[in-house]
């Protein structure tokens, strides 16, 4: 992610949410620090925070949790993500959630042509 603040504010979430990512992207730096995410009724608003983190993660888990196929809970159970608040994870898992799995019809193989 380019911009977490604006890709994050152009997503729709399955759940009302408010909560603190402390995001660490070492590729694109200015997107490190915490974003309180708060979203409702079909509206989302992404910002940087002083405020206490409530989920640690990296830009990568971010944008796999972003797409709606790898939920936050499945990413701290490999490690990649950690709950700084008790309960935080399991709203952003399901506030993060689809209306439908990504999938790609063509499996790993991609046409050479």
């Amino acid at each position: 992610m380019a911009d977490v603040d604006r890709a994050l504010t152009g997503r729709s979430y399955s759940l009302p949410l408010d909560l603190v990512l402390e995001v660490q992207d070492d590729f694109c730096p200015w997107n490190s620090g915490r974003r309180r995410l708060q979203a409702e009724a079909g509206t989302a608003i992404c910002e940087p925070t002083t405020a206490p983190a409530d989920i640690r993660l990296t830009a990568a888990a971010l944008g796999a949790a972003f797409l709606g196929g790898t939920s936050l809970a499945a990413l701290a159970a490999a490690g990649l993500v950690e709950e700084l608040r008790h309960g935080a994870l399991s709203l952003g898992s399901a506030a993060f959630r689809g209306e439908r799995e990504p999938w790609y019809p063509g499996g790993w193989a991609f046409p050479l042509y």
